[in-house]
């Protein structure tokens, strides 16, 4: 399959901006409008996995590459898809995190899973869609499919992280947001190995962690060595968790500090 890149998508660009006015808050709107009409619904769960699945094998197609491969004196094609695009970035971990959650007899058992996937669904699909690494780097156009499908997608697991909280399949407290620290921080240190399981290669970069998901920002950069960058990184997860369990943060703190009195 070609990929020839037409009309290239630029980042913060009109049509980047329109994706993001639009998507972002129909996805929090219809997510908590849908909480309130049915609560919390397998079915509701069943369908984005679906989604997810069909995403992801769009995706596949996309960037599936012609290989040679030589067997004794014979070239062979071959077709392979590239390290980095294998699902170990959290927003494709989603889909296996849908599956576990339908799968389950009892939901109130999943409070660990569901107090990750909310912050993750809704600040990193959100993170992903104002710093598309892959439409960064070139690989997408405003022609290609595969631009309107990542959008779609990351929209609707913003949609799905809403839904999730808004529906309270379980109870939602400062637990749940030491429960998501716990979880990102341990995909984190994961990530770290896996990505040097690959070489520390430039072009594979779970979790953002061998360099910035963009170029250029003011911010996450490697200016400074990537120790700094590393604090970095994680201090704005850390932040954009807290926003997401500002409620439960602000609700609970004061109770743990008297009881820690």
């Amino acid at each position: 399959m070609s990929n020839e890149v037409l009309y290239t998508f630029k980042i913060f660009s009109v049509p980047h901006i329109l994706f993001l006015a639009i998507l972002i808050p129909a996805a929090v709107i219809l997510g908590i409008v849908l909480a309130k009409k049915v609560g919390y619904s397998n079915k509701v769960v069943w369908v984005c996995f679906f989604i997810g699945v069909i995403s992801e094998i769009e995706k596949i197609v996309f960037f599936m590459q012609k290989h040679i491969i030589m067997i004794g004196e014979t070239a062979i094609n071959t077709y392979r898809l590239p390290a980095e695009h294998i699902p170990f970035n959290m927003c494709p971990m989603q889909i296996f995190l849908m599956l576990i959650l339908v799968m389950s007899l009892d939901i109130k058992k999943h409070s660990f899973l569901i107090s990750f996937m909310y912050p993750t669904l809704v600040a990193g699909s959100a993170f992903a869609m104002f710093f598309p690494a892959v439409i960064d780097k070139g690989y997408h156009g405003l022609l290609d499919v595969a631009t309107y499908r990542y959008f779609i997608y990351h929209a609707l697991l913003v949609f799905l992280g809403f839904y999730l909280k808004k529906s309270k399949p379980v109870e939602f407290t400062i637990k749940s947001f030491g429960y998501a620290v716990v979880g990102i921080s341990s995909a984190a240190i994961i990530m770290v190995w896996i990505n040097a399981f690959f070489g520390w290669d430039p072009g594979v970069n779970f979790f953002f962690l061998v360099y910035p998901p963009v170029q250029g920002l003011p911010f996450l950069n490697l200016d400074n060595g990537w120790g700094i960058y590393a604090l970095q990184i994680m201090g704005l997860g850390l932040l954009l968790f807290s926003l997401c369990y500002i409620k439960e943060l602000i609700r609970d703190l004061p109770g743990l500090f008297k009881k820690k009195g």
